[in-house]
């Protein structure tokens, strides 16, 4: 049971917050599209498992030595070595073979975007913190990406709509992800790696703010050019949600501001999918 447990911490099982903040933004990209159907919702939600289960072990497996010098990541299962460097990369083929496997059960061009695009941003991603300023922008790139897929699996392309909205899914991400980031700020300083919160310093609250309104002006954008009322009532939750945030992070509740973006990715899911698939209601 040891074992299985470390294969789970790898995973990051029981702290799925990281698999919510990616699979909200690929049901949006679904609920979107007009091939809405329980095939494809389950290669989403099984995508987005897999994916964020992948991203954890790469990262881990790359950051292990960083891992041992943090108090927080010290006990990470390749960190303390209750995983073998063996062991931890048996593991990330298996869970690359079944996204593979996955992968292969959609079309053409989504295989082409995940193969060409999104692998090789998953894999270079643990390498940013080391070389780009502001990491954060090349993470709401990869994180967003689950958007495009998403729609891709179901109507096999993507359009201006859809690449607008994963504009918007990325300011999202840079704003929830700097709320991360300053949990991990002293830690961070001392190990000399990048982020926003550092980059930014004093006025990572006010860029958080910034980033969040572009976000919420796509989204206010997004509702009118499609008339839609109920995702434009939707933009009144996420201003109200921009003010709870910072209140949090005012109090240094960072953690819990980044953990409530989830009900923002619930929230506008469920919205979407009530504007879009409404035929389920008739």
């Amino acid at each position: 049971m040891t074992k299985i447990n470390a294969y789970l911490s790898l995973i990051r099982f029981n702290n799925p917050i990281g698999f919510w903040l990616l699979l909200w933004p690929g049901l949006w990209g679904l609920f979107l599209s007009n091939s809405f159907n329980i095939e494809n919702f389950t290669i989403v939600v099984l995508g987005s498992f897999l994916t964020r289960s992948i991203g954890c072990a790469i990262n881990d497996f790359l950051d292990r030595d960083f891992d041992r010098n943090v108090e927080r990541t010290k006990n990470r299962p390749i960190a303390s070595k209750e995983l073998s460097l063996f062991e931890a990369s048996v593991f990330i083929i298996m869970l690359a073979s079944s996204c593979i496997f996955l992968l292969l059960q959609t079309n053409s061009f989504t295989i082409k975007l995940v193969c060409y695009l999104a692998i090789p941003m998953i894999i270079v991603y643990p390498l940013m913190k080391r070389f780009l300023a502001v990491p954060q922008l090349f993470l709401g790139a990869t994180f967003g990406l689950s958007l495009p897929i998403s729609y891709s699996i179901a109507e096999s392309s993507i359009n201006l709509e859809v690449i607008f909205l994963y504009l918007g899914c990325i300011f999202w991400i840079i704003a929830y992800d700097t709320y991360y980031a300053l949990c991990d700020l002293a830690d961070d300083r001392k190990l000399n790696l990048n982020s926003s919160a550092i980059f930014f310093g004093n006025d990572s609250q006010k860029v958080i703010i910034l980033f969040s309104l572009l976000f919420v002006g796509i989204i206010m954008v997004f509702a009118l050019k499609n008339s839609s009322l109920i995702l434009g009532a939707g933009v009144l939750f996420l201003l109200y949600q921009i003010y709870f945030q910072n209140k949090l992070s005012k109090a240094n509740k960072n953690l819990d501001a980044f953990k409530a973006n989830s009900h923002i990715g619930l929230v506008l899911a469920i919205l979407i999918f009530i504007e879009n698939q409404n035929e389920f209601f008739s």
